[in-house]
């Protein structure tokens, strides 16, 4: 399945929430993700880019461990993903670095989830980097950046400016951030 997404930095993440509310959203209850980022070449943000596949072991604050797996597509947030529960993320953590694979980042956050016209959307409160909006697609075909113009209309409907708008997903942004 191919995860098509868009993201924006929160302003105002109340009112976003209560202009959701008003399209008839209701939200999820708030859970804790911890997620951590494998690649196989690392170094600058441009190295790490390069990878051509990214592995992610998240731990939910429901204890549930997801093992993904994400093919980048024709940018930093079209992907195709593949993601399954496991048992163990020590088990999985030593199998990914048997396969080559080395740590590139980490990624702590609290996230609150809701839905809108058959896509999923995110207020996610990100350990040092801030409050976010994500809104995710998932198809099986189509023109990536076509529906990222389409979701990102959706955003500017409920108060998101093109200023607010981020190209790169959260490990991009936390690897900017230290390499600073």
């Amino acid at each position: 399945m191919k995860e098509v997404e868009i993201k924006a930095r929160l302003r105002d993440k109340e009112k976003i929430i209560e202009k959701l509310k008003t399209l008839g959203c209701t939200f999820e209850p708030a859970i804790t993700q911890s997620d951590v980022v494998y690649a196989k070449n690392l170094g600058t943000v441009e190295i790490f880019n390069a990878n051509d596949v990214f592995l992610r072991i998240r731990v939910k604050g429901n204890g549930k461990i997801l093992f993904t797996i994400k093919q980048r597509g024709v940018n930093d947030l079209d992907a195709l993903e593949h993601e399954v529960e496991v048992s163990s993320k020590e088990e999985m953590k030593k199998a990914i670095l048997l396969m080559g694979y080395k740590e590139a980042v980490r990624v702590s956050k609290t996230r609150v989830v809701t839905h809108y016209d058959g896509c999923e959307i995110c207020i996610d409160d990100v350990e040092d980097l801030g409050q976010f909006i994500e809104m995710e697609k998932l198809t099986e075909e189509g023109d990536s950046e076509a529906i990222q113009a389409e979701l990102f209309k959706f955003f500017e409907s409920i108060g998101i400016t093109k200023e607010d708008r981020v190209f790169s997903g959260y490990d991009i942004l936390m690897l900017q951030k230290l390499q600073k």
